[in-house]
């Protein structure tokens, strides 16, 4: 299988999410980042969770196939992408999602036993497939995207626990085997939803390529929308303080949003919660399409400012829950400041695929 050689050299072009700008004709613009030149679908074999052999070229063939690497204790990037994709898929007719195959190829063997990989893709989509292998293999196929291995972050001495570093897009392949398009970390439902439609009715890539090339004619610029919003204590204040809710018992992120409207600088420097043994700060770090989280010991809140602990950033972790978390329960935070003392805050459960949704409500987690 000859390595495919186009992320690390190929110029990637985002484009607007909006219409032309003055007499320029109207192109239907594509969410995802196009690719300057399209990728051949590469034929790799795994095992899948059934413990067949699956090969990929094979088994998606004629079909939109959406692949990407992850793995099952992510508390951020893996479970927002698939959730994302089964949201939309949830709203297509069934010929349309009978046409859309995605693929989770795991960067954790170790842990993800076939076992819970069915479990844990189940939690979102039954029709997702996860794939195994060996280090080695999983490894070669990340090399023949040519994407940097994943890598483990480990959180302390204990050598069980730790996150890893992976490639956080989803490679989109067109039914006609080829890939224009990319959807990294950040890719909304929305993006999504005007996506799939297009991917999913050209059978041959002809109108794919037309669009695309329209849009680099005419020279757009994604366009990224933003959301913000308000728990309050002596000049500090809370908002959309959710919790994601978890696939497992493992582990649950945190985001919520604090504002210091005080002239004073503060620091969080220490964070419990009701519900779960820890909770720690951690942060999403990492350039372009390699992510990887590491904790970090304090969050400085400089004055009259907003701090966002958002997905792709600084959150929240809880650790080894005490008890499954689902829909609409609530958690009680409590943070530690430096100078204002202890705040306490209840933080609402909310799916990942209505995720963007809370973080937009000014009324969640108050």
């Amino acid at each position: 299988m000859p390595p495919l050689r186009f992320l690390s050299s190929v110029c990637l072009i985002t484009f607007a999410l909006t219409g032309c700008a003055g007499d320029r004709p109207h192109v239907p613009a594509f969410r995802g980042v196009a690719l300057s030149s399209p990728v051949a679908k590469p034929s790799f074999t795994l095992t899948d969770f059934n413990g067949q052999s699956f090969d990929f070229a094979q088994e998606t063939r004629g079909k939109v196939a959406l692949l990407f690497f992850g793995y099952t204790h992510c508390p951020d990037v893996c479970p927002l992408h698939m959730a994302n994709i089964a949201a939309v898929l949830r709203q297509m007719p069934a010929e349309d999602r009978a046409r859309v195959a995605t693929v989770f190829v795991t960067t954790d063997p170790e842990r993800d036993t076939p076992e819970r990989l069915r479990s844990w893709l189940a939690n979102f989509n039954p029709s997702f497939v996860g794939l195994t292998g060996t280090n080695d293999q999983i490894v070669a196929v990340q090399l023949a995207f040519n994407l940097q291995p994943a890598y483990r972050e480990y959180a302390g001495a204990d050598s069980t626990n730790y996150f890893v570093g992976h490639a956080a897009q989803v490679f989109a392949f067109a039914r006609d085997g080829f890939a224009y398009t990319i959807y990294p970390f950040g890719i909304r439902q929305e993006d999504w939803a005007n996506d799939l439609p297009r991917l999913i009715r050209d059978a041959t890539g002809a109108e794919i390529r037309r669009d695309l090339a329209a849009q680099a004619s005419a020279e757009r610029l994604e366009v990224v929308a933003d959301g913000g919003a308000p728990v309050t204590m002596g000049g500090l204040y809370v908002a959309q303080a959710v919790v994601a809710e978890p696939a497992s018992q493992d582990e649950a992120a945190a985001y919520l949003t604090i504002r210091n409207d005080t002239p004073q600088e503060d620091t969080v420097v220490a964070i419990a919660a009701d519900l779960a043994v820890r909770a720690e700060i951690h942060e999403t770090m990492g350039e372009g399409e390699m992510r990887h989280m590491m904790a970090v010991p304090t969050i400085v809140l400089p004055p009259r400012s907003e701090t966002k602990l958002a997905p792709g950033g600084k959150h929240v972790m809880l650790l080894q829950l005490r008890r499954t978390l689902k829909r609409g329960d609530s958690v009680t935070l409590y943070l530690s400041l430096a100078r204002a003392g202890a705040l306490e805050v209840r933080a609402t459960v909310v799916p990942y695929d209505e995720l963007e949704k809370a973080l937009a409500n000014p009324g969640v987690g108050k």
